[in-house]
């Protein structure tokens, strides 16, 4: 029987195999096809996730350009100026009315109409806890107000209050605050009925009145300084460096917290034309150093890194609106350029040019900008290009090089603050070095080519940049606080602003 079943076995094979393999190879396509496109749309998903997590998070290995450091005295300031919204809060917590039996009358209890007359706030006072967080402490006394059949009472409470507070950041890296702990211990009630002082007598209303506030205490307190939280976007907010260009501090890591001060390292995301711009520069390691003993004490201190303004200076430069167009006499200011000035430096000038023709100076910025910050002073090395332009028929399209000089300018660079940014200025300082990149004449004496061309930078072309830079650089600010008295120093590696700070309601 087994043998007759098998009989033929192998021809049924090999059209099984046939049919098999017919199938199997569009299988095999369409399998391919199913695996690339699951591959793409994984890619997809990974490279949209990608964007939105650079958009969102800074890069690994970014370090921070500005540190800002509030001090405890700043933290101690803003609580107090914020005693009017601790109080607001406390008043507004709710006590049910009481119904009970009373040891004192002997009969039920009604009382009604319990609400929070004040609220005082004798003490308030702000503990810096290293590596964890913020505690505030404070301690009130709550005078409260009922209606008993026919007569009034009232009740006073005192309470003190412990917060324990972290300082974290969000994903986007806005600073975050966060409650960890928070304990209220309430004082022994004061009863007061015509004068006299009922404690102890009535305690079923004694224990609802603590029973209510117990816990809104904390939670009262709690909705204040979370309340802090819609403000904190401000200090990361987008800046303007010009109409093409603009920055935005986040904060990078959570804070360092010491004894006497909160240090958030932040760093600055510039973007040029509505896109992200960067510019390789050595991610140096940036903090704050330690106070001093002879440091003036101010609430607040920033740290301004050298490798931050470098990265402003050339954001300046990406833009063009360092470069300056000086072909136009009319916008020279009196500092206008002749082909007969240059025969000192060019003999052969005048025969090229019998008449007397305006010349015109375009300079563009070759290099990126370099700003290194001494101990009590700054400097700013720039190269530019400066192309010296023959306007023989007073039209720009017909205007013809004369030659193109490179030169390497040394600056002095001067920081000036105020209560929202930083602004600054240039002067000439130390030697100049030019040298002749191109020229359809020849320059017999490149010395005296330096001295002419110099005297119109100088005047005309810095004046143009310290149009452009006094209008700098915003500080890293918050809602409803102003700095007050801002004060720059200069250090090695990096510029420091000491201030303190004026609420503004």
């Amino acid at each position: 029987m087994e043998k007759g079943l098998f009989a033929g076995s192998s021809d049924l094979n090999f059209h099984c195999q046939l049919r098999i393999q017919a199938c199997r190879e569009p299988m095999e396509k369409l399998t391919r096809l199913l695996q690339v496109s699951i591959a793409e749309a994984k890619m997809f998903k990974l490279c949209t996730l990608g964007l939105l997590l650079g958009l969102l998070i800074p890069s690994q290995g970014t370090v921070p350009g500005t540190v800002v450091r509030v001090n405890r005295e700043a933290l101690e300031y803003v609580c107090q100026q914020g005693k009017p919204s601790l109080l607001q809060g406390l008043e507004l917590m709710k006590i049910q009315n009481f119904v009970g039996q009373g040891q004192l009358l002997g009969s039920v209890l009604n009382v009604v109409g319990i609400n929070i007359k004040n609220v005082q706030l004798p003490h308030l006072s702000v503990k810096l806890i290293p590596k964890t967080g913020v505690q505030l402490s404070l301690s009130c006394q709550l005078h409260i107000r009922a209606s008993l059949l026919i007569t009034s009472l009232e009740l006073k409470v005192g309470s003190s209050i412990m917060l324990d507070i972290r300082v974290g950041r969000t994903p986007s890296g806005i600073p975050f605050l966060s409650i960890t702990a928070c304990k209220s211990i309430l004082g022994d009630v004061q009863i007061i009925l015509g004068g006299n002082n009922l404690l102890g007598f009535l305690k079923p209303i004694q224990d609802h009145i603590r029973a209510a506030l117990v816990d809104q205490m904390c939670l009262s307190v709690s909705n204040v300084v979370l309340g802090l939280n819609t403000k904190m976007g401000a200090l990361v907010g987008v800046n303007s460096i010009n109409p093409m260009s603009r920055f935005q501090y986040s904060m990078l890591d959570p804070p360092e917290i010491t004894s006497d001060y909160i240090d958030l390292d932040l760093n600055a995301a510039i973007a040029l034309m509505g896109r992200p711009f960067d510019i390789s520069v050595p991610e140096i390691p940036f903090s704050l150093p330690p106070p001093r003993k002879d440091d003036v004490d101010s609430m607040v201190n920033m740290g301004i890194s050298e490798p931050f303004i470098s990265k402003m200076f050339a954001t300046l430069m990406k833009s063009g609106v360092l470069n300056f167009n000086m072909r136009n006499p009319s916008n020279l200011k009196g500092y206008h350029l002749t082909t007969s000035m240059l025969e000192p430096a060019i003999p052969s000038i005048r025969q090229k040019f019998p008449k007397e023709v305006a010349l015109g100076l375009n300079v563009v910025l070759s290099k990126f900008p370099l700003v290194s910050f001494r101990e009590g002073a700054a400097l700013l090395r720039v190269r530019i290009s400066v192309e010296v332009v023959v306007d023989t028929a007073r039209s720009s399209a017909v205007a013809q090089t004369l030659c193109t000089l490179g030169v390497d300018l040394t600056l002095g660079l001067k920081l000036k603050v105020s209560r929202t940014n930083i602004g600054f200025s240039v002067g000439l300082q130390g030697g100049v070095g030019l040298q002749v990149d191109s020229s359809s004449v020849k320059i017999a004496k490149i010395a005296k080519m330096k001295e002419i061309i110099l005297s119109k930078i100088e005047k005309a072309f810095l004046a143009h940049l310290n149009a452009v830079l006094s209008v700098g650089i915003s500080l890293p600010k918050m809602s409803n606080l102003q700095y007050v008295d801002p004060q720059i120093e200069i250090h090695e590696g990096y510029a420091q602003v000491n201030c303190d700070l004026d609420y503004v309601p």
